[in-house]
């Protein structure tokens, strides 16, 4: 297959000293360290040594401000007009004035490297920078905001980002072979003022939400040789043979496989089949907040404007009904006959249910569709009697909600304790006091037959017979590959793929709740997250990313228990402490999130790494008043300068007001100048997200700390926050 033109070169930029502002070049050497004296230098504060990093430190945030060029030494301009040696002493002195602060010139070395290492070359297209003006029209978009080596016209390429087509392939731009490899993440230097260009948030805010942080790519150079401006990019013809890629599950594998196909840069046909009338949702609210079931507004994790903006075709309440792989084709419910490139099977699983006992006089529920969750809701009133069978997450978390609604409610378990194919014995024991201090009657090691009637369920054990007025079945799920065996794909409990959700078919993957993967079949909504991930990836033939510990959580009577890594029911205890008992392996914690933070960088870093110290106690505290609560108003957000020596940054959100430390434990940011969205804190800066009730980070870089949040409580008019005592 002969090359083919891809694009060609518009700018091509060097920065020989990091953070600075760049110059540009109408030729450039590339080796396969990237363009020659690119990020040769760096500047250092003089009385620590640490290098300056202004998308964490305000103090150097004028840094792209200042220029600096590479002729015959290393020169260096505060206004880009006014250019001296680096060396010069005059040059520093403007310098310093400019950050406030005493700094020093260094070459990386063999002492000091670079403060972050990644692929040497960082390509962005033109066509990129022109979806981003449509996205952001108030917001001054320039590409040098993004620091690209190469700036790139790819005009025959429709994505949003062009340049992801070019991830995991070969090309070559002028006489150099390169190779995309990732997308470039970006930090809150893309806000920053830079010459001409004002300060501006919403531009990071924008590639957050739309594109991940992210925004061109990184690539790799292969062979090295020179390049100029109007260079053309070659390549091998792109293969067709992924498209259209069919997702058959709507639910949330098969959504988030549609929507990182799109932004890993895949521009085909998708089609995405799902049996529900309703936009893909994610399904753990069902239980976790059953009791509101049928009130809560449905909120899609896909809605219809969202497939259509990135163009994924949604055919809902369509099943997909019988596959033909050798052909490579569907047939739906409605008869239409469709071919694909790729096929991804996302069917998930169904309820399981007990033989012979739903009478049709809807008193026995399961547990798995929306509708299913407002069935249940609208049958949880005081004073209802409510059987539930099955010791379960999904068991006790309706039991647990049943009782906050006033249910009266019994639990039948056939184990001998609670979950016990999943939990160590501490830890059923732990929840089968909350579930039985809470008013929820346990019945463990008892083989009930249940009977619906017109008014009542009535179970039997032996001679014993009660009655309730409803019964929920949870017991749960059975893998729906029905479809899958049919067309011959291998199935045991699920369809058997490797890890990247492949099966023995080329072209054919399946994900979720009804993929059995060589862990085995995990049913999980970070699982499902997951294997979307990796099984788009591998139909682009992408490099993974880092495997993410497994996580899982329940909530009951207001407690969350969280579980990191995979637990294992036999494993001996190592180390416990106050809500938390750590198994080496996995861990489980009660209401404790910074610790099962602190456990997902620990097993994503170091899986054999020592045990948590056992003993992590609750810090004092002692409450002092804060204000009057009509100095916090619903939605304000304001700094606190507390008598007790701490800056508090404090909100109130539908209601409830929130107390935290106002500095951000990535950078020097002040919280109370960011923002509030999603219950989430956001930093100014670089736009980490920290919970208002606990602290987790979310998009935040890696190695971040939770965020110190205070307990509140609000009586007679004022106030009062528990802060920790002096030590």
């Amino acid at each position: 297959m002969g090359e083919t033109m891809i694009g060609s070169v518009v700018k091509l930029i060097r920065y020989p000293v990091s953070s600075l502002a760049g110059e540009e070049l109408k030729r450039a050497t590339l080796a396969l360290s990237g363009i020659a004296g690119d990020r040769r230098f760096g500047f250092f504060e003089r009385d620590t040594g640490h290098q300056i990093y202004p998308a964490r430190d305000g103090r150097w945030n004028a840094a792209p401000q200042i220029h600096a060029r590479l002729r015959e030494e290393l020169e260096l301009s505060t206004d880009g007009q006014s250019w001296l040696p680096a060396d010069d002493p005059e040059i520093t002195s403007r310098i310093e004035a400019v950050f406030g602060q005493a700094v020093e010139l260094h070459a990386y070395g063999p002492h000091r490297s670079p403060r972050y290492s990644m692929s040497p070359l960082h390509i962005l297209s033109l066509q990129s920078l022109d979806h981003l003006r449509r996205i952001i029209p108030a917001s001054l978009i320039d590409y040098r905001r993004f620091r690209p080596n190469i700036l790139v016209d790819l005009p025959d390429d429709a994505a949003e980002l062009p340049e992801y087509a070019l991830l995991g392939r070969e090309f070559t731009i002028g006489g150099v072979r390169v190779r995309g490899t990732r997308p470039c993440g970006r930090c809150g230097f893309t806000t920053l003022a830079m010459g001409d260009l004002p300060e501006d948030p919403a531009i990071l805010r924008a590639l957050v939400k739309r594109y991940e942080r992210n925004f061109g790519i990184y690539c790799d150079v292969l062979e090295g040789g020179d390049v100029a401006q109007g260079d053309v990019l070659t390549g091998q013809e792109v293969s067709r043979g992924i498209d259209p890629v069919l997702i058959v599950g709507a639910g949330q594998a098969g959504a988030m496989a549609a929507r990182a196909l799109r932004r890993l840069g895949y521009t085909g046909a998708i089609r995405l089949y799902g049996a529900e009338r309703h936009a893909p949702y994610e399904r753990p609210p069902l239980s976790k907040r059953l009791a509101t079931a049928n009130r809560e507004t449905h909120v899609p994790i896909l809605s219809a404007a969202e497939a259509e903006g990135l163009g994924i075709s949604l055919h809902l309440g369509t099943t997909v009904e019988a596959l033909d792989l050798p052909r490579r084709r569907v047939e739906t419910s409605d008869g239409t006959e469709t071919s694909f490139g790729t096929l991804i099977l996302a069917t998930g699983g169904a309820a399981r249910r007990l033989p012979d006992l739903d009478r049709g006089h809807g008193r026995v529920h399961v547990l798995r569709t929306l509708e299913d969750a407002a069935r249940i809701a609208g049958i949880l009133l005081p004073e209802t009697r409510l059987f539930v069978f099955g010791g379960g997450w999904i068991g006790m978390e309706a039991a647990a909600i049943a009782r906050q609604s006033g249910a009266k409610v019994t639990l039948f378990a056939p184990s001998k304790r609670l979950a016990p194919r999943i939990l160590p014995p501490e830890i059923s024991q732990r929840l089968e006091d909350l579930l039985g201090d809470n008013g929820v009657l346990l019945r463990f090691g008892v083989d009930p037959s249940f009977r619906e009637m017109e008014g009542a369920v009535r179970c039997s054990i032996g001679s014993q017979v009660q009655e309730a007025d409803h019964l929920i079945v949870a017991i749960g799920m059975v893998p729906l590959d029905g479809i899958a065996r049919r067309a011959g794909l291998a199935c045991d409990d699920g369809i058997l793929t490797d890890e990247n959700g492949a099966t023995e078919i080329d072209g054919v993957y399946a994900i979720g709740d009804v993929a059995r993967h060589p862990m085995g079949r995990i049913e999980s909504w970070q699982n499902a997250n997951v294997q979307a991930e990796r099984a788009a990836r591998h139909v682009l033939g992408m490099e993974q990313s880092a495997r993410e510990p497994a996580y899982f959580w329940s909530d009951q009577f207001g407690h969350r228990l969280q579980i990191v890594g995979m637990p294992d029911p036999r494993a001996p205890l190592v180390a416990e402490g106050d809500g938390f008992w750590d198994y080496g392996s996995f861990v489980v914690a009660l209401d404790r999130p910074e610790l099962i933070h602190r456990m997902m960088r620990r097993l994503a870093d170091d899986p054999v790494a020592a045990p948590l110290a056992a003993a992590v106690p609750n810090v004092p505290r002692t409450e002092h008043h804060l204000c009057a609560s009509a100095d916090i108003p619903e939605g304000a957000l304001v700094q606190i300068e507390h008598p007790a020596k701490r800056v508090l940054a404090v909100t109130r959100q539908q209601g409830q007001c929130h107390a935290m430390d106002d500095r951000c434990p990535h950078s020097v940011a002040s919280l109370s100048k960011g923002f509030v969205d999603d219950g989430h804190i956001v930093c100014p800066l670089h736009f980490a997200e920290f919970g208002l009730s606990d602290g987790v980070p979310r998009n935040a870089p890696a190695g971040c700390e939770h965020l110190v949040v205070h307990p509140v409580a609000e009586r007679d008019g004022h106030i009062y926050v528990l802060l920790p005592n002096a030590t």
